[in-house]
C-alpha cells in the first residue's frame, strides 16, 4: 500500500512539474518580498508628508496597537507578529510574496500562517532558506513536494498577466463591483477568488484593492465610535487584502507578463512559458501615465543591471553602488536597485497610502463608503478610476493603448507622440513569437532519387519551444534595427508521406533533431531569414525501415520583401503561403543502401 501511495505521489509530482513548465509566475518570492518590505518602510514618512499623522514614531505606535505589527529599525521591516511562527518571520513583504503564487486568497493565507505545521509555513521556510542562499525563490520541485496544489494554481489562475493587445480602458472595465461587494461575506471568499482568477492582473488588483479600502474605511468608523477591537479586526484584514492585491500590482511590472496572451490554450499549445521567459531576459521599454519610461525585466531579474563598464571609457560614473535618481531611501545603500524595482516600489507605496487614507478619512468624520461609489456600468469605471485613484498612473500602460484615450491633459502633443511610440504594439512581437513559441507547419513539396521526377510529398514539422535558445548580436532590446542579427535554436519533430507517381514507390519518414535560424535585419521591419534543420530518424519503403539522416537549408524571403507572415491572420497566412514561396527549404535525405534523395518543400506556418 505504501508503494502505491509513493508511486501516486511521484506521478502527481511529475504532472505538477509538467504544469509548471507551461505556466508562468511573475516575480519570484524574494523579489515580491523585497518590493513589499521596501514600500512598507517608506510609507510612514509618506503618511506624515500627506499630513495624515504627526510623525513616523506615531505611525509605528499605531501599527503596533492597531495591527500588532512591529517595526524592526535595523532591517526596516514590519513584522506581522501574530502571523510569525518561529523560526518563520512574516514581514509585510512576505504576505506579498506568498499571495497568489502559494495561497489562493487572504483568508487562507492567514489560516495557513497561523497553523504552525501547515503547508504554508513549510513553504515559507523553504523560500526563506532559498533567500539566505542568494536565490530569488525555491525550486519548483521542492515546492511541489510540499504542496501539489502549487502546480495546479499555476494553470488555473490566469490573473498574473495583462490581457495583451487590450488597452488600459479594457483592463479597467473588467473590474467587477459585484465581486468587490461579495467579499463582504467571508463565506463567499473562495468562490469570489475563483472568479477573480480569470481577470487580468490590473483588474484583479483593483477589485481586491477597493475592498481593502472599504475595510479600512469601516475600521476608521469603528475607531471613531470608540470600538478599538472592531477597528483592529477590520484594519488587520484591510492589510491582508491590500498585501494580497499588491502581488498582482507588482506582477504588472514584470516584462514577461505584459507581452503574452493569457489562457490555458495559449499556455499549453503555443507555450507562453517560452515567450514569458524570453521577454524576462530582453529589456522591454515601457511607460506609465506620468510619462516615466524604463526598461523592464522579469522574474529572477528584478535588480538586473546592464554592465555599464562594457561601453565605458572612464571609471567615473560606473560604480555599481553609486546613487542614482531612482535610488530609494531606507534600504541597503550597497545593494543594486534597478529602475523597474523603483517603479514597482513607488506603485506599491501609492497603493498602501490609498488604503490608509480611507482609514484616516472616516476616522476624522467622513461618511464615505467606496462600495456605494463604484459604478455598476463598466463603461463608467475607467473615468472613475482615473479621477479617484492616483495609483493607476503608476502602472505600465498596456501595449496597444491609444494614449488619446487616456486623461493626459497636461501632456504636450510631442510628449503624447513619444509615449504612443513606446506603448504601441511592437512590430517585432509576433516575429519573436514565431521564433520562440511552439510552431507547427505543413510541408508541400516533391522528392526524387536521381532527378526531379520523384513523388509529391505532404508532411508536417513541429518546432518545440520548451528548449529554445536565442542569442542577439548588437541589439539588446525588442525593437530591431539595421545590422541586428538574431540566432535561434530549438528541437524539432517532423515527417512526411510521399505520394507515388511515374513509377516511384510510396514511402514515409519520421525524424527529429534541431532547427537553427539566423535573421539578419536590413531595417527595423525587413530581414532575411536563413534556417537549417539537422534531423535524423527512420525511412520506410519496400517493406523495409532504415536509419535516415536529413540535413536541410531554407530561406524566408517574404519578410525581406515586406510580406510578414507572422503578422498575418491564419486565414490569410495559409493560402498566401501556398501561392507565394514565402518560406522554402531543400533537404538531403541519405538512407543506407539507397541513393541520395533531394526534397524541396514549401513551408506553411499553421500555428505559432
Amino acid at each position: 500500500m505504501s508503494k502505491q501511495i509513493s508511486l501516486w505521489k511521484h506521478l502527481c509530482l511529475l504532472l505538477g512539474c509538467c504544469f509548471l513548465s507551461q505556466a508562468s509566475w511573475a516575480w519570484d518570492f524574494a523579489e515580491h518580498r523585497k518590493i513589499g518590505d521596501r514600500a512598507m518602510s517608506l510609507v510612514p514618512q509618506l503618511l506624515v508628508d500627506k499630513g495624515l499623522i504627526s510623525s513616523t514614531v506615531a505611525v509605528d505606535s499605531l501599527l503596533l496597537q492597531l495591527l500588532n505589527v512591529s517595526h524592526q529599525p535595523n532591517s526596516n521591516q514590519y513584522i506581522m507578529l501574530e502571523l510569525s511562527q518561529q523560526p518563520n518571520i512574516v514581514t509585510y513583504g512576505t504576505l506579498c510574496g506568498l499571495a497568489g503564487d502559494h495561497v489562493e486568497n487572504p483568508l487562507l493565507l492567514e489560516t495557513g500562517l497561523q497553523t504552525h505545521y501547515s503547508k504554508t509555513n513549510r513553504t515559507l521556510a523553504l523560500e526563506n532558506t532559498a533567500m539566505q542562499n542568494f536565490q530569488t525563490g525555491a525550486k519548483s520541485k521542492e515546492l511541489l513536494e510540499i504542496n501539489l496544489a502549487y502546480g495546479l494554481m499555476a494553470i488555473k489562475d490566469l490573473s498574473h498577466f495583462y490581457a495583451y493587445g487590450e488597452d488600459m480602458d479594457y483592463h479597467l472595465r473588467k473590474i467587477d463591483p459585484d465581486l468587490v461587494r461579495e467579499m463582504q461575506r467571508p463565506s463567499q471568499i473562495n468562490a469570489v477568488f475563483d472568479k477573480l482568477n480569470k481577470l487580468p492582473s490590473l483588474s484583479k488588483y483593483f477589485c481586491i484593492h477597493f475592498f481593502a479600502i472599504y475595510l479600512a474605511e469601516e475600521a476608521g468608523r469603528e475607531m471613531r465610535n470608540g470600538d478599538t477591537e472592531s477597528a483592529s479586526d477590520l484594519m488587520f484584514y484591510a492589510t491582508m487584502y491590500e498585501a494580497f492585491a499588491e502581488h498582482f500590482l507588482q506582477d504588472s511590472f514584470a516584462s514577461g507578463h505584459q507581452m503574452v496572451r493569457r489562457g490555458f490554450t495559449a499556455a499549453a499549445v503555443s507555450n507562453n512559458k517560452a515567450l514569458h521567459d524570453f521577454y524576462n531576459t530582453v529589456p522591454l521599454q515601457t511607460a506609465n501615465m506620468k510619462g516615466e519610461t524604463w526598461s523592464a525585466f522579469g522574474d529572477k531579474r528584478l535588480n538586473q543591471f546592464n554592465m555599464d563598464y562594457k561601453t565605458a571609457d572612464d571609471y567615473r560614473q560606473i560604480r555599481v553602488t553609486e546613487k542614482r535618481p531612482y535610488t530609494l531611501p531606507k534600504g541597503d545603500s550597497y545593494e543594486r536597485e534597478s529602475r523597474v524595482f523603483f517603479q514597482a516600489v513607488q506603485a506599491t507605496c501609492e497603493s498602501i497610502l490609498e488604503v490608509w487614507q480611507g482609514y484616516f478619512e472616516t476616522l476624522q468624520g467622513s461618511d464615505r463608503n467606496i462600495l456605494n461609489e463604484l459604478p455598476d456600468n463598466d463603461k463608467e469605471m475607467p473615468a472613475y478610476v482615473y479621477a479617484n485613484y492616483p495609483v493607476i498612473r503608476e502602472f505600465p500602460i498596456p501595449f496597444g493603448t491609444d494614449v488619446d484615450d487616456l486623461p493626459l491633459a497636461d501632456f504636450t502633443t510631442e510628449e503624447k507622440d513619444a509615449l504612443q511610440k513606446i506603448v504601441a504594439e511592437p512590430f517585432s512581437r509576433q516575429f519573436f513569437r514565431s521564433r520562440v513559441a511552439n510552431s507547427l507547419m505543413v510541408l508541400f513539396g516533391s522528392t526524387s532519387a536521381n532527378s526531379w521526377d520523384g513523388s509529391t510529398t505532404v508532411g508536417a514539422r513541429l518546432n518545440i519551444s520548451m528548449l529554445n535558445i536565442h542569442v542577439f548580436k548588437k541589439n539588446t532590446g525588442v525593437n530591431m534595427k539595421a545590422g541586428d542579427m538574431a540566432h535561434w535554436l530549438c528541437p524539432t519533430l517532423s515527417g512526411f508521406y510521399a505520394i507515388p507517381y511515374k513509377g516511384s514507390v510510396k514511402s514515409w519518414n519520421v525524424k527529429g533533431g534541431f532547427c537553427y535560424n539566423m535573421d539578419l535585419f536590413l531595417s527595423p521591419k525587413r530581414f532575411l531569414g536563413l534556417y537549417s534543420y539537422y534531423e535524423m530518424g527512420v525511412d520506410q519503403r519496400f517493406g523495409q525501415t532504415r536509419f535516415l539522416v536529413a540535413p536541410a537549408v531554407g530561406i524566408q524571403l517574404g519578410s525581406l520583401l515586406g510580406l510578414h507572415n507572422f503578422n498575418m491572420p491564419g486565414w490569410l497566412r495559409i493560402p498566401l503561403g501556398l501561392i507565394l514561396p514565402m518560406k522554402f527549404a531543400i533537404s538531403c535525405h541519405k538512407t543506407k543502401g539507397r541513393p541520395v534523395e533531394w526534397v524541396n518543400n514549401m513551408e506553411i506556418d499553421i500555428l505559432f
